[in-house]
């Protein structure tokens, strides 16, 4: 733009001072056949300019035109190759959350949720439970005189036991939304949505006589194993907070160990302060 306009100057600049040699030559020459053709090369040789100048930008407009379509070809094509890129990163990255996610909330040696994952569902299913009036179950194991089994088998022993009552915990929970932890140690934690008294109980006992038929080998050694559960069961109690479940069903566990192990408790919730 600015090219063309200082060519458009540059033109009248040419005509201004021809046509004033003209005007002055016309004054003091008298002559007026010299005028007129000053007058008629002037006008040639701006028709010649002017001509020559619309060839050029012609072909300037031709390149322009075309040269938008060859750049806008390579343009869609490397931002066709960059989005797939894009895409490749991101389900990248994607994937490599979801491993991140499952070794945040899965125990490595037995593949059930670890602690971390049953402090955040417990929280979010009892908000559900009382959100939806529905019955919550939890359900705390923990395996008999494990202690022995390590001393006298040693802690490679101890593992196989945990492992081997993992598996029996998930064939024992058939529904998608019961969710299976360890809690710590030899401890785990059942959480049963929508699962009364008197489905915890059932499930726990099919559980105990499960873990009661296990023989676990270890070096050519059968090793057995008992557990013991408590269970608590949330109906909407007045002022239960989700930290009461566990904190009952563990009651409930003591009381099963101090009766003689290899068996199973259910609590009730008694008098609790909001506090």
């Amino acid at each position: 733009m600015i090219t063309l306009f200082n060519r458009a100057i540059s033109y009248l600049l040419i005509v201004g001072v021809l046509s004033a040699s003209l005007a002055l030559m016309n004054l003091v020459l008298q002559f007026s056949w010299l005028a007129l053709l000053i007058f008629i090369l002037t006008i040639l040789m701006v028709f010649l300019i002017f001509q020559q100048e619309s060839k050029i930008q012609n072909y300037d407009g031709d390149s322009i035109e075309n040269k938008p379509i060859e750049d806008t070809d390579a343009l869609e094509s490397k931002v066709q190759e960059r989005t797939l890129e894009l895409k490749i990163a991101l389900q990248e990255l994607e994937d490599a959350n979801k491993e991140l996610q499952e070794k945040n909330t899965l125990d490595e040696l037995t593949g059930l949720y670890n602690r971390r994952f049953y402090d955040q569902k417990i929280q979010a299913e009892f908000r559900r439970s009382r959100r939806n009036l529905t019955p919550l179950s939890l359900v705390v194991i923990d395996i008999d005189y494990f202690k022995k089994v390590n001393d006298n088998y040693g802690h490679l022993a101890g593992d196989e036991c945990l492992v081997a009552v993992s598996a029996c915990i998930k064939r024992c929970l058939r529904r998608s939304a019961d969710i299976s932890c360890r809690y710590g140690g030899e401890e785990f934690c059942l959480i049963l949505p929508e699962t009364d008294q008197k489905g915890a109980l059932t499930l726990a006992e099919e559980l105990r006589e499960s873990i009661d038929a296990c023989r676990i080998s270890y070096n050519n050694m059968a090793i057995t194993l008992t557990i013991s559960c408590g269970i608590s069961t949330y109906l909407q109690q007045k002022g239960v907070k989700a930290e009461h479940l566990f904190a009952v069903a563990d009651q409930a566990l003591y009381k099963a160990k101090n009766n003689g192990r290899n068996q199973i408790v259910q609590q009730d919730f008694e008098k609790i302060s909001d506090n």
